[in-house]
């Protein structure tokens, strides 16, 4: 008996068949849709040939005029070998700038030439910045020559713009670097010289509100060679106050970089209204003091400069944006980084003040004076230069004499040791907080600190009541701060 053969089922096979079919349909529409959205002559992706077209001496250019997209536009024209901006009364531009405007402009070389015809691409001009560019520049040649570049943006590589000129049909590929000099703000053809800021010559800084009233003022009681000078400025307005050494230090500091931006114009009444500077925020005045900083000369050699007494003074006035503000400097206004200048919109005298009572260091401490209770005590030291086995004077590896100290308390010898340890914590004690500022302290002092120095300045730190549990500080007269009752005190046991 025969088997029945059986037919093979072709359920699979026609599955297979409608999948194939559906893939290949797939790939057809997307083919068709791909070759649908392509340019006509597709971009070259890769920029490898350089062309030039114009080519100049920097010497034979004329004129130059840009129209930067979000920016003013200007114009220069060549006179004596450098560019003179139109419109300004006749401002010439600097040596540096002029060069590099001219030499832009003298030789005019593309990358490639991306298509023969532009108006192939008349409907992609925006994809290009073409449209609206990104800087119109007419340049014009002693030979007669006149062109007008149309640049937009940056190509794919970042290294090249797309660009046009007028009454040619190709539509180039324009470096950046070459093209970066005409991008140039109408602000920055201005060579700002900064002024002379040196930390070391400081010696009084005033903020002055827009009403000319001080704000704050700072002054230093001394003289900008002492080697101490930190240690002795004062907070002199609103009320007189020593001021902390790193306080200072982080506000000349702030004071010796303040930098001028971009030039706006000059200081005409309108000028002054426009930018906020007929009631300004803030008037910074730097006062200098005659001095010899040294410098690097031409050759790099350091060459000591003597500087006569100056001040600075910066008005500032409203805000261009979050990052700059208007800044007036003697008869031009300018545009400087809020991050420098504005610092000191936020200065709050009292953060500067020295919140240790004691000023007078131990090394330099001739006499103390401690009046308490009706009893007074005077500490005085005595200095001996130390002389060594030969008769010469003992100096220590800095190069700073030594010296044997001996102590007297109320004329009688004290040991020196114990009064150094008990003086140490004494100059290391802080105040506890910061009385009203409209407090008035009536009581009289229950104790007084005179302190002498060596070269004859006297600093004194007396105490008063408060409250029940703390005294006013008073030091040199004026009560700024508090301290818990029986914190500041000469212990000597």
């Amino acid at each position: 008996m025969h088997d029945v053969l059986k037919r093979k089922p072709r359920k699979a096979h026609r599955k297979l068949w409608l999948a194939a079919a559906l893939t290949a349909l797939l790939l057809i529409t997307g083919a068709w849709l791909y070759l649908e959205h392509q340019p006509e002559e597709p971009l070259p992706e890769n920029i490898i040939t350089r062309e030039t077209l114009y080519q100049h001496d920097p010497a034979q250019v004329q004129s130059i005029a840009a129209t930067i997209e979000g920016e003013d536009d200007w114009a220069v024209a060549a006179q004596d070998g450098l560019l003179v901006l139109q419109g300004e009364d006749g401002y010439t531009l600097s040596e540096d700038i002029s060069a590099d405007l001219m030499d832009a402009a003298a030789t005019i070389t593309v990358d490639e030439v991306l298509a023969d015809n532009w108006h192939d691409y008349a409907d992609h001009l925006s994809d290009f910045g073409l449209e609206t560019p990104a800087l119109i520049a007419d340049i014009t040649y002693t030979d007669g020559t006149a062109i007008r570049l149309r640049v937009g943006d940056v190509g794919h590589t970042g290294t090249w713009r797309y660009m046009l000129i007028d009454g040619d049909d190709r539509l180039y590929a324009f470096s950046n670097s070459m093209v970066d000099a005409l991008f140039v703000s109408r602000e920055a053809l201005w060579d700002i010289t900064q002024p002379v800021l040196h930390k070391a010559r400081f010696d009084r800084i005033t903020l002055r509100l827009g009403d000319g009233s001080i704000h704050a003022q700072w002054t230093l009681e001394g003289d900008i060679t002492n080697t101490d000078s930190t240690e002795r400025w004062w907070l002199t307005e609103p009320f007189i106050y020593p001021a902390d050494s790193e306080a200072m230090t982080g506000l000349l500091g702030n004071a010796a970089t303040l930098r001028l931006g971009a030039y706006v114009g000059p200081a005409t009444p309108e000028n002054l209204a426009l930018y906020g500077l007929d009631t300004p925020r803030m008037t910074i005045e730097l006062h200098m003091a005659a001095g010899t900083i040294g410098d690097i000369n031409a050759d790099g050699a350091f060459t000591p400069v003597d500087y006569p007494e100056s001040t600075v003074t910066f008005t500032i006035g409203g805000e261009r944006s979050d990052l700059a503000d208007y800044v007036l400097y003697e008869d031009c206004v300018y545009v400087s980084s809020h991050y420098t200048m504005g610092v000191f919109l936020d200065v709050n005298a009292r953060s500067t003040l020295n919140r240790y009572p004691v000023l007078t260091a131990l090394g330099n401490l001739a006499r103390l004076v401690i009046d308490e209770d009706g009893t007074t005590t005077v500490y005085a030291i005595t200095r001996t230069e130390q002389v060594a086995e030969n008769n010469e004077l003992v100096y220590d590896e800095e190069g700073n004499l030594l010296y044997d100290y001996t102590l007297t308390r109320n004329g009688e010898a004290f040991d020196y040791a114990v009064f150094e340890a008990a003086y140490s914590q004494l100059v290391m004690v802080t105040v506890s907080g910061a009385l009203p500022a409209d407090e008035e302290i009536a009581a009289a002092p229950h104790t007084v600190y005179t302190f002498t120095d060596i070269d004859g300045t006297v600093h004194t730190v007396a105490l008063a009541d408060f409250d029940g549990m703390h005294d006013a500080v008073i030091v040199d007269g004026h009560a700024v701060f508090y301290l818990i009752k029986g914190g500041f005190k000469l212990n000597l046991e």
